[in-house]
């Protein structure tokens, strides 16, 4: 059994939900990161450092999105632009 499998199973025997969340972020980063990294050998040797830190910059927002609690956008406040835009 994976490790993953073996975190969510004992997550959902706990604390239900807030677990299961938590377990889920950090298999979501984990796999955001492999993939980033994977990402990065593509880049030409010239460009390397600026991928590399355009890549983290994109891991670090993505961790922050991962963070917030509640939607991500309040479509209650979206309005439709004025009939003339």
């Amino acid at each position: 059994m994976s490790r993953f499998v073996q975190d969510l199973s004992k997550a959902m025997s706990q604390d239900g939900a807030s677990q299961f969340q938590e377990v889920i972020r950090q298999e979501l980063e984990l796999s955001v990161k492999k993939e980033l990294e994977k990402i990065l050998t593509t880049a030409p040797s010239h460009e390397f450092e600026h991928t590399k830190k355009d890549l983290d910059g994109f891991r670090k927002l993505f961790h922050r999105f991962l963070q917030e609690k509640g939607p991500s956008v309040d479509w209650g406040k979206i309005q439709r632009p004025p009939e003339d835009s």
